[in-house]
């Protein structure tokens, strides 16, 4: 990755009752500078560190020491085991006592920081959200997935057995910061699941975003600089916009950002949180999404096959393994935009663009799965 650029700043504003706005600092060798940053918001003086064993052993001792050289002493730390097998009520409970016991006369002044994927900001927002009815915290996502979409919207949560994200809420945080430099140690599967977002902003809003990714594919999975910045920086906008616009999913505006979630959200249910990384499962999902929708006469042959062919070219899964039908369809009917029991789809009407469907016909879902499973 070159070291060029400077930090960008992408604001996401959300006037209520309370001004919940916050900014988005996208750039490089954030992690040294986050002390000084964090000391001049004055928000809290103790900070307790949720992180996972893998980034927590190359990135918390950095970290801490950035913390450290602006004035922070009393810090505590969780690292959990990591993956979406430890997004359950039972880490969340272990944390909550771990952060008890460090807040143990209730006199402190905590911030939370989430240093992590998504399921590590999922967990600790969550924590943040509930933890004395709710705590300042700020996020450092580490993986692509977590810059380009977990680390931001103010969705936390945890997942139970019968499906993904069932119980949580909403909590901004105070502030995000992305170091572009920590994606340099992400493994090549980690990178792709990241891309799988990627490509649904693209879809979903911003066909030319879509377009570059088909040109600079290559650039972009050897982790070149600018054209991370670019791809992060834009997915960033594209979800500020639509969390301003509709921040608790009340308006049918921020579902469009489930494009794939659906069939990808059963997938990792079904398997059990054990078989795909997220991104791989929501690279299924816009796949079978496509082709609903061309099966539809939503969706044009062509433009599905371009979507098609990105996720594979990107080295994302089309096909499901290791999962049934039946499974699939029992996690499905679980999942959170379902109302009443019709099933609610976003399906693509054309690169840039897509509409929520209602009601469609389970013997077409149970086909378009159906054929893709190979073992």
């Amino acid at each position: 990755m070159k070291r060029q650029g400077i930090e960008q700043k992408i604001s996401i504003r959300l006037p209520r009752d309370i001004d919940r706005s916050y900014n988005i600092i996208i750039g490089r060798n954030i992690l040294n500078k986050i002390g000084k940053y964090i000391k001049g918001l004055n928000i809290g003086r103790d900070i307790f560190i949720i992180t996972d064993r893998k980034v927590g052993k190359l990135y918390a001792q950095k970290l801490i020491r950035s913390l450290e050289s602006a004035g922070f002493n009393d810090i505590g730390q969780f690292r959990l085991d990591g993956g979406e097998p430890s997004k359950t009520m039972e880490t969340y409970r272990r944390i909550l006592e771990r952060i008890s016991d460090f807040d143990r006369n209730q006199e402190k002044r905590i911030v939370i920081l989430t240093l992590g994927g998504g399921v590590v900001g999922d967990v600790g927002g969550f924590v943040a959200a509930t933890y004395r009815r709710g705590v300042n915290y700020i996020q450092i996502p580490t993986t692509l997935l977590g810059q380009v979409d977990c680390g931001l919207g103010g969705k936390v949560g945890v997942n139970l057995k019968e499906g993904k994200n069932l119980v949580g809420g909403f909590w901004q945080p105070k502030l995000v910061y992305m170091d572009l430099d920590v994606l340099e140690t992400l493994d090549k599967r980690e990178l792709k699941s990241g891309l799988a977002e990627v490509i649904k902003c693209g879809v979903i809003k911003d066909s030319n975003l879509f377009k570059y990714i088909e040109g600079h594919l290559e650039d972009i999975l050897r982790c070149d600089f600018f054209c991370l910045r670019h791809i992060i920086s834009t997915c960033v906008k594209i979800k500020a916009k639509i969390t301003e616009m509709d921040e608790r999913d009340e308006k049918d505006i921020r579902i469009i950002l489930n494009f794939g979630h659906t069939i990808g959200h059963a997938i990792e249910a079904a398997s059990n949180y054990k078989v795909y990384k997220h991104g791989e499962a929501i690279a299924i999902g816009m796949s079978c999404a496509g082709e609903i929708a061309c099966r539809l006469g939503l969706f044009n042959n062509k433009d599905f096959l371009r979507l098609d062919n990105l996720i594979k070219m990107a080295g994302l899964p089309t096909k499901i393994r290791k999962c049934s039908l039946e499974g699939i369809m029992k996690s499905m009917r679980h999942d959170k935009k379902f109302i009443g029991g019709v099933n609610r789809f976003v399906l693509p009407v054309k690169i840039g663009k897509v509409k929520v469907v209602k009601d469609i016909k389970e013997n077409l879902i149970r086909d378009v799965i159906r054929k893709r499973i190979v073992g």
